[in-house]
């Protein structure tokens, strides 16, 4: 069974949707009976062109689809030709399943005919819609629903969205399959120092920065917290700069003079290894999530969690996190200073939460993923000819960015 995978997100910092299907391929790897035909963003790069950030996983069962073009074809005929030129290869190649590991897939699977399973990480685009990137919802508002009826096998990331999804759109719960992310990758990491200017007790929040996370509600309990107690412990925002968030940078700038916060961006995995597990606690205040892995990586660190009181992070956390109204400031703030006071506390949930991180394994989930792709490939769906051409997304450039998925890391 030959599987063709966009990969298109290794091209950028991962977040949420790269560290999954990273995870997903690494633990497929070495299995036999499967071939997964990986696309980049170009099948015909050109020597020198710009590599993957992180190159992808290989292994007896891992294909590249990239053939290197003759330096003696000029790059503006190729630029031309490609566009063409991509689709058809595809389409020849004649994959038995196509793997849209972001929602959608680019405009070069257009022709391809292979039984087509999609992940959803979320419906924010439903949900929150002011939240995303206008591009973005734009592409899932005209292209996730052809692609939905297309698919002959769905994957969410959690029940939530399971059932939000079937609440959403008129499909066939046996092939809407919920399966959970491992635990991330950073439990096999060593660990780093901490940044420059990382004080010794702090609070972490790990994520993009943009509207979704509910950042705003850090800061102000923070300028409670600190009013009443000047050594209250710092609050650092480990993730990168995303979109709508202009307003929240210029308050950092001021909170960070203020002496309470710190943000240093994007940082490695051990670094970020390191944060976790020296963090006094890991806050995820969000409005909206579709998993939530930087819960699973706080519990699997021993680190207690105070999460927003949302459908996914119970079905996450259990009983091994606290959960607070995602507007309640005076919430929010009575129970960080309760749990900085409270030692035994802190180890309790520790306790817990490294118990519940064995819930979560990436084999298990290499596994039920590939359970799905093998049925997509035998079983007849919705367009069970699989003679229509695959309708894929026509943004610039192709899928999805990373950075605006769900699941998103610093």
């Amino acid at each position: 069974m030959t599987v063709a995978v966009d990969i298109d997100c290794f091209w950028n910092r991962l977040t949420g949707v790269g560290w999954y299907l990273f995870e997903t391929l690494e633990h497929l790897s070495e299995t036999e009976g499967i071939r997964l035909r990986l696309y980049g963003q170009t099948i015909f790069p050109y020597a020198g062109d710009p590599q993957p950030v992180v190159a992808p996983p290989s292994g007896p069962a891992i294909e590249l689809a990239a053939y290197t073009v003759p330096a003696w074809i000029p790059r503006r005929v190729m630029a031309r030709v490609t566009p063409w030129l991509e689709p058809r290869v595809l389409a020849l190649q004649r994959n038995a399943v196509l793997f849209a590991p972001n929602y959608v897939l680019p405009p070069k699977f257009r022709r391809a005919r292979g039984a087509l399973v999609v992940v959803i990480h979320d419906l924010a685009f439903l949900r929150l819609p002011w939240t995303l990137q206008e591009e973005t919802r734009a592409v899932l508002e005209a292209q996730l629903h052809v692609n939905l009826a297309r698919a002959r096998e769905v994957i969410t990331v959690s029940r939530a969205v399971r059932d939000e999804l079937l609440a959403a759109e008129p499909l066939d719960p046996a092939r809407v399959t919920a399966i959970h992310h491992g635990p991330g990758h950073l439990a096999r990491r060593k660990g780093a120092g901490l940044p420059a200017g990382i004080p010794e007790r702090f609070v972490l929040h790990v994520g993009t920065i943009e509207p979704r996370k509910n950042i705003e509600l850090l800061l102000r309990v923070w300028e409670a917290w600190t009013a009443e107690d000047p050594s209250a412990p710092a609050l650092v925002l480990c993730g990168r700069r995303g979109w709508k968030s202009d307003v929240l940078h210029e308050a950092f700038a001021t909170a960070a003079a203020a002496g309470w916060l710190r943000h240093p961006g994007y940082v490695d995995d051990d670094t970020l290894a390191s944060l976790y597990r020296q963090a006094l606690a890991v806050v995820s205040p969000s409005r909206y999530e579709g998993f939530g892995l930087p819960l699973v990586e706080a519990l699997a660190a021993g680190t207690p969690v105070l999460a927003s009181d949302i459908a996914v992070f119970h079905e996450v956390a259990g009983d091994a996190a606290i959960f607070l109204p995602v507007d309640d400031v005076a919430a929010w703030k009575d129970a960080l200073v309760g749990l900085a006071a409270d030692p035994g506390l802190r180890s309790r949930l520790g306790t817990r939460g490294r118990e519940r991180a064995r819930m979560f394994d990436w084999v298990a989930a290499a596994a039920r993923t590939r359970a799905v792709l093998e049925r997509a490939a035998r079983n007849p769906g919705p367009a069970s000819s699989g003679s229509a051409p695959l309708p894929a997304a026509r943004a610039s450039g192709g899928g999805l960015p990373d950075d605006e998925r769900p699941a998103g890391r610093g």
